[in-house]
């Protein structure tokens, strides 16, 4: 990936970062910080619920894995890279949103392909996210989705594709709640995915991969969750415990 692809992945997470922290810190006024016991960072923020639900993603991403006998690794054909999520969901209760997601990524270029070789790739599926503490201002939360994944490598010989289903995407992150509406946060991900068919650089058409091994794309970053009421709940804070 090259150096502006970088950037431009680095400048979108930061922004999320500092426009969450800031809201956050706002949101924990000296009023609110005095009412607690011992002046603790215990503010609590009315949970979303009925709520269309909106993310953001940006970090780092690595395919590790074989994807079968006799074609090359993942890590092999590529390198680490950035990618840039976003995901729709509808939040049912606070503890619990359904939606979907679709990503995509570029890769630095591996040891094994030729210097004019750019690597793609994307997915999209299915999750569901669980909040432990809906009602905090730093509240954990964990997701689990299923799709599918397409990865590239474009030279000047043509492109290599793949195709495959990303059997299972575990997520684990924290939301810093500036508001009802508004968190952001870090998270951290594993996926494993299967591809089960392929087109070589210069044919027109897809081959079964035999015996598909299963490999892993892992993630860290930054997300940004936003929130828009659909069920007229309050968006007051609640009381300070």
């Amino acid at each position: 990936m090259n150096t502006k692809s970088l950037a431009a992945v680095a400048a979108a997470a930061g922004t999320l970062l500092v426009t969450g922290l800031a809201g956050a810190q706002e949101n924990a006024s000296p009023k609110d910080e005095g009412q607690a016991s011992g002046r603790e960072f215990n503010h609590y923020v009315a949970p979303a619920t009925r709520a269309l639900e909106l993310g953001v993603q940006s970090g780092y991403t690595q395919g590790i894995g074989d994807v079968a006998s006799g074609l090359p690794s993942l890590y092999g054909v590529a390198h680490a890279g950035g990618a840039v999520e976003a995901s729709v969901g509808y939040r049912i209760v606070p503890q619990l949103s359904l939606g979907v997601y679709g990503s995509g990524s570029v890769f630095s270029r591996g040891d094994q392909v030729d210097d004019t070789t750019n690597i793609y790739s994307a997915n999209a599926g299915v999750q569901g996210v669980a909040h432990v503490l809906p009602d905090r201002l730093l509240d954990p939360w964990v997701s689990l989705g299923t799709g599918w994944r397409g990865y590239w490598l474009d030279s000047s010989k043509g492109t290599t594709s793949m195709h495959g289903w990303q059997i299972a995407r575990l997520q684990v992150g924290l939301d810093i709640r500036a508001t009802q509406a508004v968190a952001v946060g870090p998270v951290v991900g594993a996926d494993l995915t299967a591809f089960f068919t392929r087109e070589e650089a210069g044919q027109n058409s897809y081959y079964s991969v035999n015996a598909p091994y299963l490999n892993t794309f892992v993630f860290a970053g930054l997300q940004g969750r936003f929130d828009i009421p659909t069920g007229g709940n309050g968006g007051t804070d609640v009381a300070m415990r």
